[in-house]
């Protein structure tokens, strides 16, 4: 077992150093945003509105994180102009996080009460989830080009 897992480590270490820079990537883009949030928390009457502000820079920095260090050859070969969609797909994606980041922290921290961090690290839960489905589903979500319906379908 052990050597089988060596071996599998061995044959995608390019996968392997890449989901570890996405994984570092990503927390740095969450201490941003936690940074922020604390930050905005001071000087907002509302902690939703910090959230949304640490939030949108949270993503902005992880875009530019990942964008420049953990998929820096995608980025390279295809360029500016190629990747416009994706850009705006990414920030969609990344906009429903936003909304779900500003309600779960309005209602937790602003109506309920609940400490402001709390709300923060329940909210940034939720985000993740939508996000990732949002990711999944409209932004990554490729089918085949040779395919036809059925075939898509039936690969799904």
């Amino acid at each position: 077992m052990k050597d089988k897992l060596k071996e599998l480590l061995a044959s995608h270490s390019a996968e392997v150093r890449q989901f570890a820079g996405y994984v570092a990537v990503s927390g740095a883009a969450l201490c941003v945003d936690f940074s922020i949030y604390w930050a905005l928390l001071s000087v907002a009457h509302y902690a939703f509105i910090a959230a949304a502000g640490g939030y949108v820079c949270g993503v902005l920095s992880h875009y530019m994180m990942s964008s420049r260090v953990v998929f820096r050859d995608r980025f390279d070969k295809r360029g500016v102009v190629e990747e416009a969609p994706t850009v705006v797909k990414f920030f969609a994606a990344g906009a429903s996080g936003l909304v779900v980041t500003a309600i779960v922290v309005g209602v937790l921290a602003d109506m309920m009460g609940v400490h402001p961090l709390i709300a923060k690290i329940c909210a940034a839960g939720c985000s993740f989830t939508v996000v990732f489905l949002s990711l999944r589903f409209f932004v990554f979500n490729h089918a085949p080009k040779n395919s036809t319906p059925d075939t898509a379908a039936a690969a799904a």
